[in-house]
């Protein structure tokens, strides 16, 4: 025991030599062995979470030690008076509020690297007066990529788009619902286990559990399983959770191909960058059916979009929206509205899982997609031309698909 805190005291004490400035290392020394490692390892820095790409430690490192420490200079990133204070290791030394140990150590090596390194660097005559005829380094993107990038967008990004679907997957991808599975048609726990990609309450977490469980592809994105399965194009043992062309299908896909630019670097210019959905959607768990549609339109896409009465108008954007395939031999439809509001407005901030559209007066506006073009046309959008009627409701709203507001489509000609 005593040879082990000898042994951790001596660890401790040379660690601390070594970066109070102690050491007889010069700062070329010290460029060598700590800064161009960094610079050649093949793993990405600490930045890599929080952002996905555009940012990264080996971009502030140049060819020579007076390349960088130059360049550092120029940019205001090393503090010759108080070394300590140089903007570059507060730059290190920011992480995110759920550091993982790899990337604290990480971190912690980094900053510990660059610490001992500038303290050395603006003792040194002839780096004082060193010059260079580089480019000034850091990141090679435009500060819009950057922030495109951030890990804390994206997540808000797959919450929007796909996170706010979890209602759809939760039954049997979550582990907290889906242990009446094990035992069933020959399920083990295992099996089970191995759909279990949800981690519940954390979307952050889900997203990462679907990278590392192989079902988004990052290489083709729209072939990303998370999408196909639900989307009816492969083997699915929930069945289709929501149609080709629908708005659940574009949000899945926007987030999918924006996500896999971002980590593959693809976003170099501003003008890139994918131009965000006009409307913030948030299901409601309410339920509107349609009956008595005509004959003929089995699996077409329908869309409801729902205006408010205000007192004196119709409200002019929706304040919900919803679509699915009409079950044609029934001649019935149904869905879960979802609230809608333009982004940015005073209502989009309201947004809330918990907060259903309140009940009243709406016009509800019905549109088909009488010749299927959404199933070869994904991008295809509802228009005047799709028109199929309006109905007017009013009254309490409940939830739970159980309780569905239900209406009678009109009789056309």
């Amino acid at each position: 025991m005593r040879a082990l805190c000898i042994f951790t005291l001596s660890i401790v004490f040379f660690s601390c030599f070594v970066d109070c400035g102690m050491a007889d290392d010069s700062a070329l020394d010290l460029f060598k062995k700590r800064i161009t490692p960094i610079l050649r390892s093949p793993k990405a820095s600490s930045c890599s979470e929080c952002h996905l790409s555009g940012v990264d430690l080996k971009n502030y490192i140049g060819k020579t030690q007076v390349d960088t420490f130059a360049s550092l200079r120029n940019a205001g990133l090393i503090n010759l008076e108080r070394p300590d204070d140089s903007k570059l290791l507060a730059l290190i030394k920011r992480e995110p509020e759920n550091a993982s140990p790899v990337s604290r150590q990480a971190r912690a090596e980094e900053y510990t690297a660059f610490r001992a390194w500038i303290r050395a660097a603006v003792k040194d005559p002839v780096l004082a007066q060193a010059k260079t005829d580089s480019d000034q380094l850091g990141p090679s993107v435009p500060v819009e990529v950057i922030r495109h990038g951030r890990q804390q967008r994206v997540i808000a990004s797959f919450v929007e788009n796909i996170w706010s679907e979890m209602g759809r997957c939760v039954s049997c991808h979550s582990p907290e619902l889906n242990r009446q599975k094990i035992g069933r048609n020959g399920n083990t726990k295992e099996d089970v286990d191995a759909i279990s990609w949800v981690v519940p309450r954390n979307p952050a977490a889900t997203l990462e559990k679907l990278i590392e469980t192989g079902n988004i592809d990052t290489d083709a994105p729209e072939e990303s399983l998370v999408l196909t399965k639900p989307v009816g194009l492969e083997e699915h043992g929930g069945g289709p959770k929501f149609a080709l062309g629908s708005r659940t299908d574009k949000n899945f896909r926007r987030f999918l191909v924006d996500y896999a630019a971002v980590v593959n670097g693809k976003y170099e210019e501003v003008d890139q960058l994918p131009a965000e959905s006009p409307i913030i959607l948030q299901p409601t768990r309410q339920h509107l059916r349609i009956t008595n549609l005509p004959a003929g339109l089995d699996k077409n896409l329908l869309r409801v979009d729902l205006y408010r009465w205000s007192g004196d108008a119709w409200s002019e954007s929706p304040w919900a929206t919803a679509d699915n395939p009409i079950a044609g031999k029934q001649h019935r439809w149904q869905s879960m509205i979802s609230a809608s509001a333009p982004r940015g407005s005073e209502r989009a901030k309201k947004l809330h899982p918990e907060h259903p559209i309140p009940g009243g007066r709406y016009l509800i506006k019905i549109y088909i997609d009488r010749k299927n073009v959404a199933k070869k046309d994904r991008d295809f959008e509802f228009a005047k031309k799709d028109f199929f009627a309006e109905v007017e409701i009013d009254g309490p709203w409940a939830q739970g698909w159980r309780e569905p507001k239900i209406i009678k489509a009109p009789l056309r000609d």
